[in-house]
């Protein structure tokens, strides 16, 4: 039953319920009609037992079995009565009638024979009685036992057999109707079933027949049309409605899929093509010129002074920037090369079928030239520049990481070349990227195996020779390479993320050595150390340099604070409450190579300033260079505006001094003075002896070093 078929169920159900309910009425009506054709024949022999009683009685009362003969032949001549027997009061048959067609009845009175008894004739007389009338209407006869009665005396019996024949005939003829009339009604019930459940189970198996269709073609946007406004219909609403959310969900999930798909292989900012899609890409246009003999470029692009950028004009301003330089580079390739963002200032380009060298130089020239214009940015323009670097297949490298590589190395040589260049990648560069990686991995263990050492650098006032202060410069002792200048590793930590541990090692060893210089009654020497850009933009600065000051004991005053100008105007409200705390805790605060960044000088009175260094490229270049004279003199002037600190670095020659001199500089720093010289070498400088006066009359002749300094 459960694995049958709707339509099967449907007809079953119907089948079972009209042949059930038909079957009860006909057993209803069969036995009705059968209890009504037996009560007429009951009624008819009643009747004909009444006028027989009544017309018998005198004549037994009056013993005249004649005169009851005579009255009872001519009433049981009806062909349906088999006997008639009239019996007195004793028992004994007073009259009879027995028709020809009872010789096969085997009539119980007929059974007896004539010399029966009456108690015999009596006890069967009551037998027929309570035995149902001793007959069975299938039995062939029926009988009827009915007492006579003579002024309500009882005086005698009737009893009458009757024949059923007529009787079954009749029930025969009913039974039969009754059958044909169920089988016309179950073959009507069948058509009219099978009707009926094509009303219901047709609507059902259509929707069925379009959910496989649904299913199988994924076609959510199927609509079935609804049959009728009943409970199907509202099942096929349910389902189209059920249709719609799905694909209304299914649209959301494109959407969302096909924005995921553009998050995993598009920058978000430039929609050029990123670092997975890119190197998808290269791998296939590998593969393809390999196949086809082709060179293939690949071409790394840096922007140069892009921090600077973000720091000085802010973050939505250099996404502006990024974003007309990814226009401006996507304009000039062709439409089988691609051209990516890998992150921050980062851009690369691979070229197809470029022949050779001389062709990707070409390109790499036209990229070159995109920068020469400015950028417009709202109500600014912008001058970038980049470095790039190039790189060929098959010549420099055959996989996607090498030739990435090999053109990133190719890109810093162009930085190191002075930037806004290009450079085809050679294997020397490679030799020298991996001294680098080398340096790199050094730098890393330099700290814990304390390779680092200070040197200090004196700064001498122009007016008393006296030394005001000294600048602590870090050297780094390699095991290998020996000893290295700052040039060699501050980039290095600075991209490592290295450099604000090296610079919280300077100032906690600057200050011991201020600390120790003061309880050797050497003076109170103040020690200045340089705070680079990624050091100062940390939020904890300030507690650092608390911190070192109380493990050390040195007071603040003997603490100088070196910044660049561009750590100067990142984040400038937080720069200027920081240096007034510093400041009004009596430390010196110093703008390092002054004349060199982006800030403006409507700018420098808003911060506490003490100290402006005017950087040594102009101080180099002052006695050949008017327009690097004019500049010394408009810083020197506009700091005592400003009632601030002029230190002139650099200072090598003699005429440079008298310059500085005549044109009011009030401190100079410098090879004139002193080399970066170990800290048992600068104490020589705190006595009387090696001011500046006695140096100057030492070094009138040539500029040569001061006495015990490093050549």
């Amino acid at each position: 039953m459960k694995n049958l078929p709707l339509q099967r169920k449907l007809m079953l159900i119907i089948m079972l319920s009209c042949c059930g309910t038909l079957l009860a009425a006909s057993v209803f009506f069969l036995a009705r009609e059968a209890k009504g054709l037996y009560r007429a024949q009951r009624e008819d022999l009643v009747s004909l037992a009444e006028i027989i009683g009544a017309n018998t009685a005198s004549a037994l009362v009056f013993d005249d079995p004649e005169s009851a003969q005579r009255t009872i032949t001519p009433l049981a001549a009806k062909r349906s009565i088999l006997a008639v027997y009239v019996l007195t009061g004793e028992g004994q048959i007073f009259a009879r009638h027995v028709a020809p067609e009872a010789g096969n009845a085997e009539l119980p009175l007929e059974r007896l024979g004539p010399s029966a008894t009456p108690d015999a004739v009596l006890a069967a007389v009551e037998q027929i009685r309570r035995g149902s009338q001793g007959s069975s209407l299938f039995s062939g006869f029926d009988c009827l036992v009915q007492p006579v009665y003579f002024d309500y005396e009882r005086v005698g019996t009737v009893v009458i057999h009757a024949d059923t024949a007529e009787f079954q005939k009749n029930l025969r003829w009913t039974v039969m109707v009754t059958l044909l009339f169920m089988l016309a009604t179950v073959i009507a019930a069948y058509f009219f079933s099978a009707r009926l459940q094509r009303m219901i189970s047709g609507p059902l198996l259509d929707l069925l027949s379009s959910m496989k269709d649904v299913s199988a073609s994924k076609n959510f946007a199927i609509r079935v049309a609804k049959p009728s406004d009943d409970e199907i219909g509202l099942l096929y609403d349910g389902f189209n409605e059920m249709l719609s959310e799905i694909e209304e969900r299914n649209q959301i999930l494109r959407q969302r899929q096909a924005h995921l798909q553009q998050l995993a292989h598009y920058d978000p900012l430039t929609r050029l093509p990123n670092r997975t899609l890119f190197y998808d890409r290269l791998a296939q246009a590998l593969y393809q010129a390999e196949r086809s003999r082709q060179v293939l470029s690949v071409i790394f692009i840096d922007l140069d002074h892009f921090k600077d950028i973000n720091d000085t004009l802010g973050h939505r301003t250099g996404d502006l920037l990024l974003i007309d330089v990814a226009s401006r580079l996507s304009s000039v390739v062709r439409s089988c090369d691609t051209v990516a963002r890998l992150g921050g200032d980062e851009f690369t380009i691979f070229t197809q079928n470029v022949m050779n060298a001389d062709n990707a130089a070409i390109v790499a020239g036209k990229l070159n030239a995109l920068f020469a214009k400015p950028f417009q940015l709202g109500e600014s323009e912008i001058y970038v520049t980049a470095s790039i670097g190039v790189t060929l297949f098959p010549h420099d490298g055959k996989t996607v990481d090498e030739l990435l590589m090999n053109a990133d190395i190719a890109m810093y040589h162009a930085k190191a070349c002075g930037k806004n260049v290009y450079k085809l990648f050679d294997k020397k560069m490679n030799e020298h990227a991996n001294e680098r990686v080398t340096l790199l991995s050094d730098l890393r263990l330099a700290l814990e195996r304390e390779e680092f050492v200070l040197h200090y650098q004196p700064k001498v006032d122009l007016l008393t020779g006296n030394v005001t202060s000294v600048e602590a410069l870090v050297r780094w002792m390699h095991p290998r390479l020996g000893m290295l200048a700052p040039d060699k590793f501050i980039r290095l930590s600075e991209e490592s993320g290295l450099i604000a541990d090296l610079t919280d090692w300077v100032l906690r060893t600057a200050c011991t050595q201020a600390k120790k210089w003061q309880e050797q009654n050497l003076g109170s020497v103040r020690v200045a150390v340089n705070l680079s850009p990624y050091h100062f933009q940390r939020q904890d600065v300030k507690e650092a340099i608390f911190s070192v000051l109380d493990a050390t004991g040195l007071e603040p005053a003997l603490l100088e604070i070196e910044i660049t100008e561009s750590a100067l105007m990142q984040n400038d409200e937080y720069t200027c409450e920081l240096l007034r705390e510093l400041r009004g805790l009596g430390m010196t605060i110093s703008v390092d190579d002054f004349g060199t960044g982006y800030s403006s000088l409507s700018y420098l009175h808003r911060f506490p300033i003490n100290t402006l260094k005017i950087d040594r490229t102009f101080i180099l270049n002052m006695m050949k260079s008017s327009e690097d004279q004019a500049i010394v003199t408009a810083i020197i002037a506009m700091a005592k505006s400003l009632n601030m600190q002029i230190v002139a670095e650099g200072v090598e020659t003699v005429d440079q001094l008298e310059k500085l001199k005549d044109q009011g500089c009030h401190e100079i720093q410098g090879f004139l003075v002193s080399r970066p010289v170990t800290a048992e070498t600068v104490e020589q400088f705190f006595t009387p002896e090696n001011h500046l006066h006695q140096h100057g009359n030492a070094t009138a002749g040539g500029g040569a070093a001061a006495p015990g300094a490093p050549s």
